[in-house]
């Protein structure tokens, strides 16, 4: 029996504070920590640092304009990655550890915004989320050396601070696809016309029903999926529909880690002492080695304090922010999968599909024009510049400043930009007429775009 409340602000304390089963919270551990140091290790061997390095400019944000790193300080932050992460997930020197996390997780992702993918923001959010957790109060190493108290269980607001980020996540990335391109299944039947060549699924893929067809399960999963998470009858069969979402995901885009993270956090709308119901090994293990919580631990919330107001604050605040973000294209005129401006950092994920081109041209003070060579601004990897109005603009400048090393000041930078959205033909992103060094890069719309196509 839940002891009874006077008013509706007892009743949150006791959702938020009451202690619930620490089983949940070593699974994301574990999780968490291998996914996110296995994502990082990937991209070491998949070159992202040595691409990195061979760029003479990078697109910083403008929010966060880092310095240049070189090799040693890069691979070195790539290792902190890889072995915070692992060591967050053995639960040795837990607190240390997360932080290290966090910092390295959040360098490496704002070094390059033309590298910017949602999932690496999502391990970012996740990875300063460890930093709060007591994650590491059961089957941890800092357990097994005294350095820790043990604990059977974890107070339950830390349990919803990882639902209601997962739930932010799929909520926005629905209320995004409700725009008339993927409704009319445009970037979708672009992605999968490309795989027509596959072997034995190809002929399938390029079939026009299925890109519709995954458009609205797309849109339909997103939206409903953590409200049947939240039904205990329907949840199985939500989780169910996760897994075929994720892993269709695997099996046609790939996308690295994403998708079993996906299904890792998915996992936790179930009964916090979840894992300990596994089958197997898997099972076992959390039965030996994560204390149960006895009969009367979750039968009550701890008194009133200073520190459930603060985590009370914390938490409205955290949820005001990734409530906010998202919304805030909202706040520049014009098609946020054109412009680009808000499009980042809202969950906007795989919404439409661009392909692009830039050519641009410098004009002297005598009237001379010629076509600038961009070998000495930016590398081949980071062709996506193209895209946007932002990496447009700052590759203007880029060029003028090396111009002015020659000892041939330019007077403007034009550029012939091409942009094909969802399958679309090309259309200028911007005017071949308008002159790049008038602007600056700024949070500000960019008026200068040219409008959206039809």
């Amino acid at each position: 029996m839940h002891p009874p409340f006077s008013s509706p602000a007892a009743r949150l304390r006791h959702a938020l504070f009451r202690p619930v089963d620490i089983a949940w919270l070593v699974f994301f551990r574990l999780g968490a920590g291998v996914f996110i140091a296995t994502e990082h290790a990937g991209a070491v061997v998949l070159g992202h640092p040595q691409r990195y390095l061979e760029a003479p400019h990078h697109f910083t944000y403008l929010l966060a304009p880092l310095p240049d790193l070189s090799a040693p300080v890069l691979y070195g932050l790539y290792a902190a990655v890889i072995g915070g992460g692992l060591a967050v997930a053995a639960g040795w020197r837990y607190r240390a550890a997360a932080l290290l996390l966090c910092l390295g997780c959040w360098w490496l992702f704002l070094l390059d915004s033309t590298t910017y993918i949602n999932h690496h923001y999502l391990f970012c959010l996740i990875a300063s989320l460890l930093v709060v957790l007591p994650a590491h109060r059961a089957a941890s190493l800092d357990v097994r050396a005294g350095r820790v108290a043990p604990a059977a269980t974890a107070p339950a607001w830390t349990r919803f601070l990882l639902l209601g980020q997962l739930g932010v996540v799929y909520f926005f990335a629905g209320l995004a696809k409700l725009n008339t391109d993927w409704l009319a299944a445009r970037p979708l039947t672009v992605w999968l016309g490309n795989k027509g060549h596959w072997w034995l699924v190809g002929p399938l893929l390029i079939q026009s029903w299925l890109a519709w067809l995954m458009s609205y399960a797309g849109l339909l999963f997103d939206l409903l999926v953590v409200p049947l998470l939240l039904w205990r009858a329907a949840r199985p069969w939500a989780y169910g529909a996760a897994v075929v979402f994720h892993l269709s995901n695997v099996v046609i885009f790939g996308l690295g880690t994403f998708p079993w993270f996906s299904l890792l956090m998915t996992a936790l709308f179930f009964a916090p002492d979840f894992p300990r119901h596994l089958p197997g090994a898997v099972g076992r293990w959390f039965r030996r080695r994560v204390p149960a919580p006895g009969p009367t631990a979750v039968a009550e919330s701890p008194s009133r304090s200073w520190r459930q107001v603060a985590v009370v604050a914390a938490l409205t605040a955290y949820g005001a922010v990734q409530v906010a973000v998202p919304l805030r294209h909202f706040l520049y005129p014009g098609s946020v999968h054109w412009t680009e401006q808000g499009h980042d950092f809202a969950w906007h994920m795989m919404l439409r599909s661009k392909t692009s081109t830039a050519t641009f041209r410098v004009r002297f003070a005598d009237g001379h024009e010629e076509t600038a060579d961009l070998g000495n601004v930016v590398t081949r990897a980071q062709s996506r510049f193209a895209n946007y109005p932002d990496g447009l603009l700052r590759v203007a400048h880029w060029l003028a400043a090396d111009y002015r090393k020659q000892g041939r000041p330019p007077t403007a930078v034009f550029v012939d930009s091409r942009v094909a959205l969802n399958g679309r033909p090309e259309q200028p992103l911007v005017a071949p007429s308008v002159n790049l060094l008038r602007y600056r890069p700024t949070l500000r719309p960019a008026a200068w775009v040219a409008p959206a196509p039809d």
